[in-house]
């Protein structure tokens, strides 16, 4: 499930930081701006939209980054993978 592709260039990409964050639908790793993070905790909703518009369901934490979402590596210069050292437990 995807918004729209014209509400996320909304977004202003310069100003906000964003954080990796793996879908468990699409198991990509998307870019979500930390304002979305911070919408998402105050309604728990438990999803957040990505730079690319996509809706993300997050994984686990502590699961390992999925693969790179293209468009969101396309929308913000900074997107790449954040939590490459896989931990044994």
């Amino acid at each position: 499930m995807s918004r729209p592709r014209g509400q996320a260039e909304t977004i202003g990409l310069g100003v906000n930081s964003t954080i990796s964050v793996t879908c468990v639908l699409d198991g990509r790793c998307h870019s979500v701006p930390d304002e979305e993070l911070a919408i998402g905790i105050a309604q728990r909703g438990g999803q957040y939209s990505a730079v690319c518009g996509h809706v993300v369901t997050p994984a686990p934490m502590v699961a390992p980054d999925g693969d790179l979402c293209p468009s969101c590596a396309e929308r913000d210069s900074s997107h790449r993978r954040r939590r490459g050292i896989r931990f044994r437990f």
